[in-house]
């Protein structure tokens, strides 16, 4: 019984393992939520096994479409301060309170 308990704890963390621990920046969790279908799962899995074990050449990942155009970059133009006397004197008088504290 002892074996058989053993045998599933190792299999479990196997499995966790499996799940969750990223090849090539992706966990198998991420690669199922990623297919549209199990049949396309499995052809996947494949070719990047075979291309992994250097039978095959990897395919080409294709390039993510954009959903909506890109903006135009604008110009960046830093906002003008606008402090007044008295904030400036109510920062001297804060500044000059703290250097006088011990």
């Amino acid at each position: 019984m002892l074996k058989l308990m053993l045998a599933l704890a190792v299999l479990a963390a196997l499995a966790g393992a499996v799940a969750f621990v990223p090849l090539r920046g992706r966990s198998v969790l991420d690669r199922w939520s990623a297919s549209r279908s199990p049949r396309e799962f499995v052809e996947r899995g494949w070719a990047e096994a075979k291309a992994s074990f250097g039978v095959e050449a990897p395919r080409p990942r294709p390039a993510r479409a954009t959903s909506r155009p890109a903006k135009p970059a604008r110009a960046h133009r830093p906002a003008e301060e606008q402090h007044t006397e008295e904030d400036r004197a109510a920062l001297d008088r804060i500044v000059a309170e703290h250097a006088s504290r011990p």
